[in-house]
This record gives C-alpha cells, sequence and structure tokens, in this order.
C-alpha cells in the first residue's frame, strides 16, 4: 500500500471510530527524554509519558463513633475525610516523566515494551486534608425527648470563611510507575489544639429554636492516614496483555518508522487507613424551653479506620519512542564498463531519517568489491557516504551484493547489488517517488500499526485517528529492501 493512502486510511477510519463511539478524546503528547545512547549498536530507545491524577473529593471513613454521653444528652461523631476548601485536591498523584516506557530489540523483528523502572524518585503522591465532621444529638429531660441532626455540609457553612482550622497535608516521592506501593503519612495536631467545630445552638435557627434551646455543641479530632497507592495495569497499544509489576513486559512486531508513538492507559488504586481520635462535647443551658444547665465532654474515643479502595483512572496518553531507520539503495548501483585490473570507485548515500542514531557495519560477498570495515554511527536525520571500491579481473561482467547491518529494528539487515560491465544488479540506479534511496512500493510493517508517509507527523491527527484506531502509530515510513 502507498504511503498517501496508507495515512488517508488510517485516518479516515479513525474519524469514524471516534464519531460512532460519540467519544471526545483527549491524549498528552509525551516526547522522549533520551533517543538512545550508541555504543557499539544500541538496540534500545526509551520515552516517557507525563502523568497526573487529581482526586477532588472526600472519602466516607468507617468511623461512627455512636451515641456518647449520659441519656440526658448524647452525642454522635461522623467523621469525613474531605479536601481543604481552596486548598487543591484531597491527593495528587504527579509522574511528571516517571512513566518511563523502554523499547528493545534484538534483530528478530520484534520490539519488547516494558514499563522502565529506574532510580530517579521524581513521582510524587501529594495529600492535603482536613476533617469534616457530622453530629447528632440526642436530648431526653423533663419527659420530653427530641434527636437533632447537623450535617457536615451544614456545620461547614456555620464556619467563619466555610474552612476547618485543621490543615494536614505531606508529599511522598516515589520511582517510575510505582508498581510497589507508595505510602504517604500524614502527622495530626494534639487532640486538645484540633477543635473541628465548634458553635452555640443560636447558630442553627434552621434546626434548634432559639426560644427553646441554647447550648453549645462541637467535636474535636485528629488524625494520622496513610495514604497508599500502587499502579495496577499499564496497557500499551499493541499488545495483546497488561502490564501489570514491574518485570511485566509486552511484545508487538517492529514498525517501519522513524518513531512509535504508544499509547498507554494507566490504572492503578489508592487505599486509606488510619486511627482517628474523637472527642465530641455539648454545654446546654436550656432545652424543651425550660432552663437546664449541663456540661458534657465525652473521653476521647479512639478507633481505627479505613476507607473503601478508591480506583486511579489516568488520563490516555502517548508516548513517543525514537526509532533508527535506515535506508539503502534498493535499485543496483551500475558502476559502468571497468577495464581488466581496473578499479571503479563509488559513493553510495545510506540514510537514517529516524529520529535515534543508527549503527551499521558493511560487508561485500565479493572480494572484487571494498567497502569500509569496523562500525560507524549515524545520526539521527543525517547522511553516510558508503565509499565502494571494485575491481574488474577481466572484461566479463562482475557483481558483488553489499550488506548492510543496523540497529533498525525492522530491517536489521538489507542489501544491494554493485557491478559492472553488463553484469545484472537488479535494475537502474536512481531513487524513488519519495526522493528516498528505495523504490519498492511500500508495504504495511505487519505489526498491526498504520504508518504515515516520509514527510507526515502524526501531530495533526494523532489525538483522534490514533484514538480511533486504538492501535499504535508509526510516523516515517520508508523504502527498504530484504
Amino acid at each position: 500500500m502507498r504511503a498517501h493512502t496508507t495515512l488517508r486510511t488510517a485516518f479516515r477510519f479513525g474519524m469514524m471510530m471516534a464519531v460512532t463511539a460519540g467519544v471526545t478524546f483527549a491524549a498528552t503528547q509525551a516526547h522522549a527524554d533520551t533517543a538512545g545512547t550508541v555504543t557499539g549498536g544500541d538496540n534500545s530507545s526509551t520515552g516517557s509519558a507525563a502523568l497526573k491524577f487529581d482526586m477532588a473529593q472526600g472519602l466516607d471513613t468507617s468511623i461512627d463513633t455512636g451515641f456518647l454521653g449520659p441519656a440526658v444528652a448524647q452525642i454522635r461523631a461522623v467523621v469525613k475525610i474531605d479536601p481543604v476548601k481552596d486548598g487543591g485536591p484531597l491527593y495528587t498523584i504527579d509522574m511528571p516523566k516517571g512513566a518511563v516506557v523502554q523499547a528493545s530489540w534484538a534483530g528478530d523483528k520484534k520490539i519488547v515494551l516494558k514499563a522502565a523502572n529506574g532510580s530517579q524518585t521524581d513521582g510524587t503522591v501529594k495529600v492535603h486534608h482536613t476533617l469534616t465532621p457530622s453530629l447528632d444529638l440526642k436530648v431526653a429531660a423533663f419527659g420530653l425527648s427530641a434527636q437533632f441532626a447537623f450535617d457536615a455540609s451544614k456545620i461547614v457553612n456555620k464556619i467563619p470563611g466555610a474552612k476547618f482550622a485543621y490543615d494536614s497535608k505531606a508529599t511522598q516521592q516515589f520511582a517510575p510507575w510505582g508498581f510497589t506501593t507508595v505510602d504517604t503519612k500524614l502527622n495530626a495536631p494534639n487532640l486538645d489544639n484540633s477543635t473541628l467545630f465548634s458553635q452555640p445552638f443560636s447558630a442553627f435557627g434552621d434546626i434548634l429554636d432559639p426560644a427553646n434551646w441554647a447550648g453549645t455543641i462541637g467535636v474535636r479530632a485528629a488524625t494520622k492516614p496513610t495514604f497508599s497507592y500502587k499502579t495496577t495495569k499499564v496497557m500499551l497499544s499493541g499488545a495483546v496483555e497488561p502490564i501489570t509489576g514491574g518485570a511485566g513486559e509486552a511484545v508487538m512486531d517492529a514498525p517501519d518508522g522513524d518513531f512509535m508513538d504508544v499509547m498507554a492507559q494507566v490504572e492503578g488504586e489508592m487505599k486509606v487507613a488510619g486511627t482517628m481520635d474523637i472527642q465530641p462535647f455539648i454545654s446546654m443551658q436550656k432545652a424543651f424551653g425550660y432552663n437546664f444547665t449541663t456540661t458534657i465532654a465525652i473521653n476521647a474515643y479512639s478507633k481505627a479506620y479505613t476507607v473503601p479502595t478508591s480506583k486511579v483512572a489516568f488520563q490516555s496518553t502517548i508516548v513517543h519512542i525514537p526509532l533508527p531507520n535506515v535506508h539503502v539503495p534498493s535499485d543496483g548501483i551500475d558502476l559502468g564498463a571497468v577495464k581488466p585490473g581496473g578499479t571503479a570507485k563509488k559513493t553510495v548515500t545510506i540514510e537514517n531519517t529516524g529520529e535515534m542514531a543508527a549503527t551499521m557495519t558493511f560487508k561485500s560477498s565479493d572480494p572484487s568489491a571494498t567497502v569500509p570495515s569496523g562500525s560507524i554511527t549515524v545520526a539521527p536525520k543525517s547522511k553516510y557516504d558508503l565509499q565502494i571500491a571494485a575491481s574488474a579481473g577481466s572484461s566479463g561482467a562482475f557483481m558483488s551484493e553489499i550488506t548492510v547491518t543496523s540497529n533498525d529494528p525492522d530491517s536489521p539487515v538489507q542489501t544491494f547489488k554493485v557491478g559492472g560491465n553488463g553484469a545484472d544488479v537488479g535494475g537502474p540506479e536512481g531513487g524513488n517517488e519519495d526522493g528516498l534511496p528505495g523504490s519498492a512500493p511500500a508495504a504495511d510493517s505487519g505489526c498491526g500499526c498504520k504508518t504515515a508517509g516520509t514527510t507526515t507527523s502524526t501531530g495533526g491527527w494523532a489525538g483522534i485517528g490514533l484514538l480511533g484506531l486504538g492501535i499504535a502509530v508509526v510516523a516515517g515510513r520508508r523504502r527498504k529492501t530484504a
């Protein structure tokens, strides 16, 4: 399939999929931190993605004190863990460069993708929370009884500035991906200095009639929770199975391109647990219209609690992985007529259009043609002028096959012919319609991917076509000989 046809087909199919699904896609473009270090033939490359998740909602805990205190006046407290008003999310999991994907290959036209772990700890879990109480008051006096509920939303609105004084925060760094549980432990103030709420009954005219009720109600509480985050699954486009641990990997066919754009979908979970100390208190001056003076301070109530595990689903992101992309002539090199005992020299351009450096070695099948020995490195988007010298032992035709071995993932071995005196070297020397050294029609890479033309980038359509297809997209199609 021709390159521009492949691009158009991939784009149109991706658009149809996106429209049919009725989904709006947003993907974060992530570029590689390194194009790979070439030392005698580097067969690996690395890309990283920025991942961030904000939890803006509060968490229901299992804390419920039940009614405490003497029968004449009892109080019950239920406490939630909430974000601090105007203080940002409850917790943030941020991996600005820590979601690292390593691609490696070994000449078998397969690429192995791993969620690479490293020594850097630039991932962070940040927690910033307060405690929000709901209170129930039960009064029995003068042969009468009544029960009142002060829910959290009403209590919050009675606090000046609608913000509790309780404010606890902590930050914990972690290594890439977070497959190992990351524990973020928070400190708490002393219980005597952690009054969550204390207000006179008069502030609750919508609940208690000031003509019949007078007093003060409040609660102190403190907790040192541990927020435990762990990445549970990484799904990379083109892979059949998800990666569920640091040793996991995904294998796919090596694409034919200058780079790989791999879609990563990352999921994790957050667990919260701790022990909470609670001290409800009440002071009453009037009940049911009768003057009624009593002060009840409940001894501190301490209890371990848990929070239902919450799922963390990061926004899908594109990991950009550079690759070497080596082009050799797909047509033979005709040296013309060479006199017996004479030598013809030719400069042949070998091109690396990839975004990663290419390493190459050269070999001639016949001693009549000589090529440089050793390994050479061609920088990304660069060319190498291969010097070939061929000698004729007679006036008859002579020919040699030149083998180029490189770290190109999908074409590690490429060949072309050189010859003279009428030898059949496989066609006239020349370029192709795209101006590249090869001229054979492009074919699908066999990796389940679609590739763009040599001058086309995925930037304009990856967000729709790529996501609609749900597969890896590779740009920088090349022409190669087998």
